[in-house]
């Protein structure tokens, strides 16, 4: 299969008769030598306007916002306008490197908040853009939105309420690299992949492929936002590219829908359907007016939208933003006018839906716990609570769940919830502790139970015949082991969550909880 090979990468605009391919030179070399006939699609000529750091004195500062970005900034300039917004609003914006690459260009996130010393009980929020260095529309959008925020903090109620509710990260540009490909001087040479001819947005683990997907190592890039999403956690996120016109929700690598795929068509329509209202040309119409599953376009491995709903358990989202990858400089006003009302909509969508506090009922103190909805939830699509703050921010369709709060060593609850669309429901929960999971049967202190990576392992105090069943908390099994060995290991790794664990020996049994 051609996907397979090194150096070839499947692209937007494949048909059932052609094939659409990104290829290196290693890819080339293996076309050419299997007599694959193809033609070579010449990229289409885009007006171009660069601004440097001298230009930027000419613009607008102060309290005034930005005009319109018809231009893209030169690496130095782009440097210059992120440092800026800190500097004119520091009190709602400061600037996070998350990486230095080896060519000295930086990986930098914009923060933005009402109080930025302090990790309020408030969702996290990410917007990023360009991962692919030649899908260039999302980079000063991104700027725009930024300056947008903040500039108009205090004087606009949706925007003061985002700023004040929500932690914001943007990030808007993830793959400096790729996207000054000749030099810091112009975009004009923008490239897909990184320095190192790797395309970001198959180099994450996969929940099905895998850590690998591509085969190769963990780019900086790559390890810098994994990084990032383990310290800072997030709830709700979008990435934006270009070569088509359409709202992809997950998943892009497995064949089944998400649990909360209502949710999902509802939020990207809406952001569809907003850019179409305030377009004057047939924009983000494509698919199924304006949206489409992941899967059902075409089937990506390593990309970072799997891997922030699934590990994470966050919801994201790819936004294809233009038909045109590298946008001509003077088509960026459009672009801004079309989607500004729908970025500022979609990141509403993060103050919905159930969301609360998790704390033990003894201490008062913070408590991570899985908040999961009974018969509906698969795939990683429950959320836990924060470690530390105890908050939880769980998004769904208006509708009747029955929610279930579960935690190692803690009395489970269970509570029909009614959410309704565009509006939040709070739940803060405290969780009691409960007495082991055991039965009076079996002495099981000589039981031990270990994860190692993807294993579970049981150690038994002697060799006895034995059965270990493994159940969900909705008493299905799992997994199942028996024997007459004093050691056993279960196969966990699609597993993650609270389990019971069932161990009978010589007919005595005993139950133990497993937080995986």
């Amino acid at each position: 299969m051609l996907l397979t090979e090194e150096g070839i990468t499947l692209d937007h605009g494949c048909t059932a008769h052609a094939a659409k391919l990104y290829v290196t030179q290693s890819g080339y070399d293996f076309l050419v030598l299997n007599d694959i006939k193809f033609s070579y699609q010449p990229r289409p000529t885009v007006t171009i306007a660069m601004k440097g750091k001298k230009d930027l004195p000419n613009l607008k500062y102060g309290n005034d916002c930005l005009p319109v970005i018809d231009y893209y900034p030169t690496y130095e300039a782009y440097e210059e306008m992120m440092y800026s917004f800190q500097d004119r609003y520091p009190d709602l914006c400061e600037i996070i490197v998350l990486e230095t690459l080896d060519s000295g260009r930086k990986l930098l996130m914009a923060h933005i908040g009402d109080d930025l010393t302090e990790d309020d009980l408030e969702p996290d929020f990410l917007y990023t853009s360009t991962m692919h260095g030649d899908e260039t529309a999302g980079f000063p959008m991104m700027l725009q939105l930024i300056d947008h925020l903040l500039c108009n903090y205090n004087t606009d109620d949706k925007i003061t309420q985002l700023v004040n509710e929500i932690d914001i990260y943007i990030n808007p540009l993830a793959n400096p690299d790729g996207t000054y490909r000749n030099d810091n001087s112009t975009v004009a040479g923008a490239s897909r992949r990184n320095a190192n001819f790797v395309d970001l947005n198959r180099n994450f683990p996969d929940p099905e492929a895998g850590p690998h997907p591509d085969n190769k190592p963990y780019q900086d890039e790559t390890v810098a936002f994994l990084k990032f999403g383990e310290d800072y956690g997030i709830d709700m996120a979008a990435n934006f590219h270009g070569g088509a016109e359409v709202v992809n929700y997950p998943w892009d690598t497995f064949q089944q829908l998400p649990a909360d795929v209502n949710w999902w068509r509802k939020v990207c329509h809406s952001y569809a359907d907003t850019c179409q209202a305030h377009s004057d040309v047939r924009y983000m119409n494509e698919f199924d007016d304006g949206v489409t599953n992941g899967y059902d376009w075409y089937e990506v491995k390593g990309g970072r939208q799997d891997n922030t709903s699934y590990v994470l358990r966050g919801r994201e989202c790819t936004i294809e933003l233009s038909d045109t990858k590298l946008v001509g400089s003077d088509k960026l006003p459009t672009l801004w006018e079309a989607n500004r009302r729908s970025l500022i909509h979609y990141m509403q969508e993060a103050m919905y839906g159930l969301q609360g506090v998790v704390i033990d009922c003894e201490t008062g103190l913070p408590l991570m716990a899985e908040v999961l909805i009974a018969d509906h939830d698969v795939d990683n699509s429950s959320v836990f609570s924060d470690s530390t703050k105890g908050d939880y921010y769980r998004y769904l369709a208006a509708g009747e769940y029955e929610v279930m709060v579960v935690a190692a060593g803690y009395d489970t609850i269970r509570r029909l919830v009614t959410i309704e669309d565009k509006s939040v429901l709070t739940w803060h929960i405290e969780l009691c502790p409960s007495a082991a999971v055991s039965t009076t049967e079996l002495d099981d202190t000589s039981i031990a139970l270990i994860r190692a990576g993807h294993i579970l392992r049981i150690n038994l105090g002697a060799s006895s015949e034995t059965q270990i069943d493994l159940y969900n908390l909705n008493g299905r099994r799992l997994r199942s082991v028996t024997g007459s060995a004093s050691s056993y290991t279960l196969d966990i790794a699609d597993l993650s969550g609270i389990y019971v664990a069932h161990i009978t020996i010589d007919g005595k049994t005993s139950a133990q909880k497993v937080f995986l």
